[in-house]
């Protein structure tokens, strides 16, 4: 059996949540976007290191760590910059092909965007002009701290500049 002041309490909590759905207000209902952006970056390679953390050549560890200009038109001005840092998580010599995992960090004028995926190259190589990767998106801060979708970046023929577009929501 409930007492009086235990069946108020409960009386008051379905009354707030029953105004609270009735007139929209709740939180749980409220719609998320849907609506796809796309954003397309040009970045243009100004630094690139590899820190073997080992023995002599590629294995486990090693990093590849870059930075880039980042720009919305090829050759435009500078907008932003580009962090990333590939490791190596496994290798085969006899097939001659590592797979590395990438963490990738934009800083845009509106807020940062964060990217990760893995890719696969020839042997402690660099990509070559023509190769593309996709890579999932993270998140981030400012307008991208809710962003979900993917970016798909292609190494440009120079061989110094890559072309990325970026299809994502925010919910």
């Amino acid at each position: 059996m409930y007492s009086c002041k235990e069946l108020f309490k409960k009386a008051l909590i379905v009354g707030i949540a029953t105004t609270a759905v009735s007139t929209g207000t709740t939180s749980i209902s409220a719609a998320q976007s849907t609506e796809t952006k796309v954003v397309v970056m040009y970045s243009e390679n100004k630094s690139l290191a590899l820190v073997d953390t080992s023995k002599a050549g590629i294995d486990h560890g090693d990093l590849f760590h870059r930075e880039d200009a980042i720009s919305l038109k090829l050759g435009g001005p500078k907008i932003g910059v580009s962090y990333s840092q590939a490791e190596v998580i496994s290798f085969n010599r006899e097939s001659n092909v590592d797979v590395r995992r990438v963490f990738i960090q934009v800083l845009l004028p509106k807020g940062r965007m964060y990217f990760e995926g893995i890719t696969e190259l020839g042997l402690g190589t660099t990509p070559a002009p023509g190769w593309t990767n996709v890579y999932a998106i993270l998140g981030g801060t400012g307008i991208y701290a809710s962003a979900r979708g993917t970016m798909t970046t292609r190494l440009l023929p120079d061989g110094k500049n890559w072309k990325s577009t970026a299809k994502y929501t925010v919910n």
